[in-house]
């Protein structure tokens, strides 16, 4: 729960596992000294000083970011040229329904981006060699090159091969036959990068069940199997529509009236999407394609293999913003009342509106109602394009039930809207620790905001194609989503067990995280001053301003903000979020608060002295 001077609440509930310290009780309810020019503070503990170097070189190492405002987007000199082939119909192997759909439905998509496609189908091994003579001859320096590729494919040893329509059926004592009768992938990427050219995106839906499954096996074992790792060359960039060692759906079920497999519906839309670059279509397609297969339990997530220095966007980042801003005070529950979500939220409003957003919905108070909020998103997300930006951000009270769930209990954030109804009886519930049903909670508090709601309208934007950004300032709030989502940039005030703080910033009472990330919208989270901020650019000021903000008011351990993607880890891409203002005094803003935290790290991280005075300039040289 978010964190005011009103702690009748903490009061009632002293027996939470998660209150805040005495110290820090005191020091929010004591007197606020008078300002001076200065703040003492302490930094005797060796793992608090080993923190603020971590934040101070996360924050260093975004300034050092290369700018990404003259390369966004760029296009390549050369022509942009693909090759796509789809084969249903084979002459001895199981025929696929699916593959020449995929291939048609990808060569109209490409072919919008600019390029030169040739399209082809239901290929025996000699046209397949002779259309791919005719891509590698059209191929000049400089070029971007699409090879893809629908139908049957298997492995022998570390070599892939794509099976024309002619392919014969083999047993385990033909394999030199296939090397005879297939096409190596390996060396079609090969052969494309042999021209030249400066990209080769390979896209290979042949992740299908084995063509071979009747051959005769000796001890049950298949000789061929799905494909391998491919290692491309530099500038080569290979997506499969699976795993390694894991099949590619046709359908979900044999009434599946899309006329794509699983990976090529959510491969074109992406791919047509505005702004992205190719790891993150690769990495989106990938969360989006186990997503949907998870829904019949099949294990099914793309790989890809990246060897393209930089990024490169088939189309450059144009979004639109869009916003939808909630913040609460007035709760029914007055145990529950704050003082500074409602400034959140328009301080939240106003900033985006100042990076451009198209259009900003407030909603405050008993405006907040879970149906209302609802259907707002939904207006937002139906008046959004695909590769434009929505924002959602939330300030008011959060908690972490426990949930019990099939897969066992575990901790669910919710937010508290107007009208929720906190009594002793949930209090004594939550206090408890006892997981039960979270229809239970639902039914009892009625106007709450679940993790299972703010999964499906995350869903909801990403079937769109859109990208989104949340943002929840409130007490253990880390836990609002219950799947990866590759289009969503999430930052949580604090992780699942933590708790918020609500202090003067700048004269107003405000969530120190809220106001962190409207200093961040304003652009101070543009630390290498290209006039863009990046995830990285926003993770790392947001952790850095509101440790410090947080070390203001004494609060141990820190308050820092949960951010997913995870930073560094497998599924992070940087991308372009906000541009910043061009107002000349902002800019100047701006740059005064990031130099200042910068200064303010720095200060911490000394081992000369034990105490340090610090610049008050960020909060007024005041605290409480």
């Amino acid at each position: 729960m978010k964190f005011s001077s009103r702690l009748r609440f903490w009061r009632r509930a002293m027996t939470f596992s998660v209150l805040c310290t005495t110290i820090l009780l005191v020091s929010l309810t004591g007197p606020r000294p008078a300002s001076s020019s200065a703040i003492s503070l302490s930094f005797t503990d060796p793992e608090v000083t080993a923190q603020y170097q971590l934040l101070l070189s996360q924050l260093q190492a975004s300034m050092a970011l290369p700018a990404i405002g003259d390369h966004t987007g760029k296009r390549a000199e050369g022509a942009r040229k693909a090759l796509v082939i789809g084969i249903d119909s084979y002459r001895e192997l199981e025929p696929l329904y699916k593959a020449e759909n995929d291939a048609h439905a990808v060569a109209e998509a490409l072919a919008a981006l600019d390029f030169d496609v040739a399209l082809e189908f239901g290929l025996d091994v000699d046209a397949f060699d002779t259309a791919l003579d005719a891509f590698y001859q059209r191929l000049d320096p400089g070029d971007v090159a699409v090879f893809f590729f629908a139908g049957h494919g298997v492995a022998d040893g570390a070599t892939n091969y794509l099976l024309p329509a002619d392919m014969p059926r083999l047993d385990t004592t033909e394999n030199p036959r296939l090397a005879r009768n297939a096409i190596d992938a390996g060396q079609v990427v090969n052969e494309i990068k042999a021209r030249g050219v400066e990209l080769a995106l390979v896209v290979l839906d042949a992740c299908r069940d084995s063509p071979f499954a009747h051959e005769t096996v000796r001890g049950g074992t298949p000789t061929f199997r799905g494909l391998v790792r491919i290692e491309p060359q530099q500038g080569a960039f290979v997506i499969y529509s699976a795993g390694i060692g894991q099949t590619a759906l046709d359908q979900l079920a044999p009434a599946d009236p899309d006329p794509n497999s699983v990976f090529t519906r959510k491969f074109r839309p992406i791919l047509e999407t505005p702004g992205l670059p190719l790891v993150e279509i690769a990495k989106r397609t990938q969360t989006e394609v186990r997503a949907l297969a998870e829904t019949i339990r099949h294990p099914q997530a793309p790989a890809y293999y990246d060897q393209v220095i930089g990024q490169f966007y088939f189309q450059p980042p144009a979004p639109r913003i869009f916003g939808l801003s909630i913040g609460i005070d007035a709760y029914e529950s007055k145990q529950l009342v704050l003082r500074g979500a409602v400034n959140d939220a328009r301080n939240l409003h106003d900033a985006l509106l100042g990076v451009g957003a198209q259009e900003v919905t407030l909603i405050t108070n008993r405006d907040a109602r879970r149906q209302f909020i609802s259907f707002a998103w939904a207006q937002m997300v139906a008046r959004a394009a695909p590769g434009d930006t929505v924002v959602l951000t939330f300030a008011g009270q959060s908690f972490a039930p426990r949930i019990r769930t099939e897969e066992g209990d575990g901790k669910r954030s919710m937010l508290l809207l107007a009208e929720a109804r906190l009594d002793d009886s949930a209090l004594s519930t939550y206090a408890s620790d006892e997981a039960i049903e979270e229809e239970a909670w639902i039914a009892h508090l009625e106007q709450v905001i679940t993790a299972r709601d703010m999964t499906e309208w995350m869903e909801m934007a990403a079937a769109r194609n859109l990208n989104v950004v949340v943002f929840v300032d409130g007490c253990h709030a880390g836990g609002m989503l219950l799947r990866e989502f590759s289009n969503v940039t999430f930052i949580a005030a604090t992780d699942i067990d933590g708790l918020a703080i609500e202090k003067e910033v700048d004269g107003q009472q405000q969530g120190i995280a809220s106001a962190a990330f409207a200093e961040a919208l304003k652009g101070a989270a543009d630390s290498n001053g290209d006039g863009l901020i990046t995830r990285s650019e926003l993770f790392a000021w947001m952790d850095a301003r509101v440790s410090v903000l947080s070390s203001q008011v004494g609060q141990a351990p820190l308050q820092r903000p949960v951010v997913q993607p995870d930073l560094p880890s497998a599924s992070f891409v940087d991308l372009p979020l906000f541009t910043t203002p061009q107002n000349t005094d902002m800019k100047q803003h701006a740059e005064e608060r990031r130099l200042g935290l910068l200064d303010d790290l720095t200060l911490r991280t000394q081992p000369q002295s034990n105490v340090r005075p610090l610049r008050p300039g960020a909060i007024g040289g005041q605290t409480r």
